[in-house]
């Protein structure tokens, strides 16, 4: 068995998942595109967050930016702090770690779906996903929970649970 298969063949300890049900902090508060100024869909996979700043921008307001009469020059910039965008998986990688650092609950989703898909480069780690899920959970992120809950129904990185779950779906 190689090392990437040990670890996930590792379980959480057992009481690991208690924790995560109880988000510590209430749901995150709505968020406005830093393009159109709407309000961003609770869903991450309809928007993409930036990593340089952290704002979030819908997926059509991302396109059009692309898709516009702007030089490449700003176009691959962040259109909020002008940071230029991450041209290696290692940049953003040390970008998404330092967000994850500060405790933004965004972060630790997303590189808790990076270690679950040993996406960006990453090994796939299903008890790092686990514990950067439960992170992001304590603070009411519902794409965490989801996250969360699809890792206990497959019993990946923990016990597999139909009723840890099915109550991370339902929070």
């Amino acid at each position: 068995m190689n090392r990437k298969n040990a670890d996930n063949k590792k379980q959480a300890p057992a009481d690991s998942g208690a924790a995560f049900f109880q988000p510590s902090s209430p749901p995150q508060e709505e968020e406005d595109c830093a393009v159109c100024l709407e309000i961003l869909p609770v869903d991450s996979n309809n928007f993409v967050r930036l990593t340089c700043c952290g704002k979030g921008v819908h997926l059509e307001c991302r396109d059009g930016v692309m898709k516009s009469t702007m030089s490449d020059k700003q176009k691959s910039e962040c259109i909020m702090c002008r940071a230029e965008h991450p041209r290696t998986e290692k940049k953003l990688l040390k970008r998404l770690r330092a967000w994850v650092k500060k405790g933004k609950a965004w972060a630790q989703a997303v590189l808790a779906n990076a270690y679950s898909l040993g996406g960006h480069g990453l090994p796939q780690s299903y008890l790092m996903a686990v514990k950067l899920c439960g992170m992001a959970v304590k603070q009411g992120d519902p794409n965490a929970m989801f996250g969360l809950g699809t890792m206990y129904k497959k019993g990946q990185g923990v016990d597999q649970s139909y009723e840890k779950a099915a109550e991370l779906y339902q929070m």
